[in-house]
């Protein structure tokens, strides 16, 4: 698991477009290696303090008030996300399980591309494994799950796939099980 920072969401001035979810897959290229890339799933997004003293606090503003306002304010918060990693790739072949080297302080995270979802999502056991094992939400399944449809042109094949995959590792879990598939079925 890493967590990453995002002190400034744009310097210029104009809100982010970023599109960053739980349950998007994200990668961290290595500084001391640009071939190794690990990849990783957004479980939590959180809006924090740079420091102890000062907790963030809603003051009754709107965000363009408070900039105009207190633009201080933006300066004194940070973005923190959580991310479990579960593959890397490594001299062009992915390996769909935890990175073998670690990742620095460094590193910078970015969004994995459409291609590098559609790879790792044709055999979702490591993150099936991964949520299990640190007991994530199952809507962060079902996000990733919804997307891989989606960049698939909407692949009825690939949803009974991933429908038998899941009953097969959430048996003793049938609640967890309905979740994932009530929100499924939601959103397809």
């Amino acid at each position: 698991m890493l967590i990453a920072q995002c002190y400034k969401e744009s310097l210029s001035g104009k809100p982010s477009k970023s599109t960053v979810s739980q349950g998007s897959i994200v990668k961290v290229i290595s500084s001391y290696d640009d071939s190794y890339v690990a990849f990783g799933l957004i479980a939590k997004i959180n809006n924090s303090s740079l420091d102890n003293i000062h907790r963030p606090s809603a003051l009754g503003m709107t965000s363009k008030e408070l900039e105009h306002l207190q633009p201080q304010v933006f300066d004194l918060l940070r973005k923190e996300v959580e991310i479990y990693l579960f593959a890397y790739k490594e001299e062009g072949k992915v390996y769909n399980y935890p990175p073998s080297k670690p990742m620095m302080i460094h590193d910078f995270v970015s969004k994995a591309t459409n291609d590098e979802v559609l790879q790792l999502t044709e055999d979702i056991s490591s993150l099936i494994n991964l949520v299990k094992r640190n007991q994530l939400k199952p809507d962060i399944l079902s996000n990733l799950i919804n997307l891989a449809y989606i960049l698939r042109r909407n692949d009825y094949n690939y949803l009974v796939k991933m429908g038998q995959e899941l009953s097969l590792a959430f048996a003793d879990e049938f609640d967890f099980l309905i979740q994932i598939l009530k929100r499924l079925s939601k959103s397809t």
